[in-house]
């Protein structure tokens, strides 16, 4: 924001609103305030989009395309403050180099990402998310650990499902004696099922690991 400003006043141009997708990838189009710039510029009540670089704009070609066609319908211009880019040829292949990088960028990034957490998940190891009722992670080196005392209402609740009683049943027992979900939430029917889902997931895990 303080480069966009610093450029639009260096550049003598009057910034009349800001449109602001706060921690949002510019991978996709549906961000909320993304779409309101693009429809606001039917209104005709602005020359330019000034970003800090294209990539803030869209980092998948066919989405720059198509709304950098729509915003010049409408006779507006996407300016980006840390790249210089001219309006003759030269600019436009420039422009079409800087989109092709950007999303290179952004499928190499995901590629390392889905890498890492397979490699974490292949060492039984926390990728971030809350792990499973009776598990926690150690902060110190991401690894999963039984905590007993939620150990033993997961086995309580498999033990009683095994034993015939209905899934209603137990969740209202557990939520007369207020057990909470790993989220401190109150159980309900899909958490129940969630949990036996996870938990069988988690004792493959370890069985595999033993």
């Amino acid at each position: 924001m303080k480069v966009c400003y610093e450029y639009a006043e260096s550049h003598n141009y009057t910034v009349v609103g800001e449109y602001i997708d706060r921690a949002q990838s510019g991978k996709f189009d549906n961000r909320a305030e993304f779409q309101r710039l693009i429809a606001d510029s039917d209104k005709h009540t602005f020359d330019g989009i000034l970003v800090y670089q294209l990539d803030r704009f869209a980092r998948n070609r066919y989405d720059s395309a198509i709304y950098k066609a729509k915003l010049k319908k409408n006779g507006v211009r996407v300016l980006s403050a840390k790249e210089n880019i001219t309006d003759d040829a030269s600019g436009i292949l420039i422009e079409g180099v800087l989109e092709s990088m950007a999303e290179d960028y952004s499928v190499e990034l995901a590629q390392k990402i889905y890498r890492g957490m397979s490699i974490n998940a292949e060492k039984c190891l926390s990728n971030g998310s809350i792990p499973g009722l009776g598990f926690k992670v150690n902060k110190a080196d991401r690894t999963f650990y039984v905590d007993e005392e939620e150990a033993a209402i997961v086995r309580e609740i498999f033990e009683r499902y095994a034993s015939g009683e209905t899934k209603a049943k137990i969740v209202k027992d557990l939520q007369r004696r207020k057990v909470k979900t790993s989220i401190g939430n109150e159980f309900t029917y899909n958490n129940l099922s969630r949990l036996s889902q996870k938990q069988t997931l988690y004792r493959h895990i370890f069985i595999q690991r033993s």
